[in-house]
């Protein structure tokens, strides 16, 4: 009888530290999506140039974040892995508008949205414009050291390539924006 009873309590046990890990991991998802949000829209918009865009990309880093969490080692690296979700999100969105792109119109130009319009930020706009131009890769590490600015190391660390590789995209990434705008900046 002892052990039936027992039994029965470690049946309903199970799932209560489960749900209690479930809450315990929305939770921490949710401080971190509290705290870091806006940033991250940000660094997406740097990326993507469309805000909408940022936003749709990083709440989806945010939904894999959530699923991953339990794959994560160190929280504090949450972060990291969020930075780098949206890095390939941007990429993949890149690399789909691209080919929709070749599809309809080998030369379709980007139209600046109606909130850049109303901001009357043409230098702004210029150099946004010069950032977007920029291949992904190189975009990624220019933002991250120069906007966000992160070490060689961490931006190696998100995107998980070396520190030679990042020092070598954001010469590339700089250099282009140098010869692009000039003295605009």
């Amino acid at each position: 009888m002892a052990e039936l009873a027992s039994t029965a309590g470690s049946e309903w046990a199970a799932p209560a530290d489960s749900r209690s890990a479930e809450r315990a991991r929305q939770d921490a998802v949710w401080h971190l999506y509290d705290r870091r949000y806006a940033d991250m829209v940000r660094f997406a918009s740097f990326l993507t140039g469309d805000v909408h865009a940022a936003q749709d990309i990083v709440q989806e880093a945010f939904v894999r974040l959530l699923d991953a969490w339990d794959r994560i080692v160190d929280p504090e690296r949450a972060d990291a892995y969020l930075k780098a979700t949206i890095v390939n999100l941007v990429r993949g969105e890149h690399r789909r508008r691209e080919t929709a792109e070749r599809r309809t119109s080998p030369h379709l130009s980007l139209v600046a949205s109606a909130e850049d319009d109303a901001l009357g930020r043409v230098g702004r706009q210029h150099v946004l414009d010069a950032v977007s131009a920029l291949p992904i890769r190189q975009r990624a590490c220019v933002v991250m050291r120069h906007w966000m600015r992160m070490s060689e190391t961490e931006i190696a660390a998100t995107l998980g390539v070396s520190v030679g590789s990042v020092r070598t995209h954001v010469k590339r990434g700089t250099a282009t924006l140098h010869r692009t705008l000039g003295g605009q900046q």
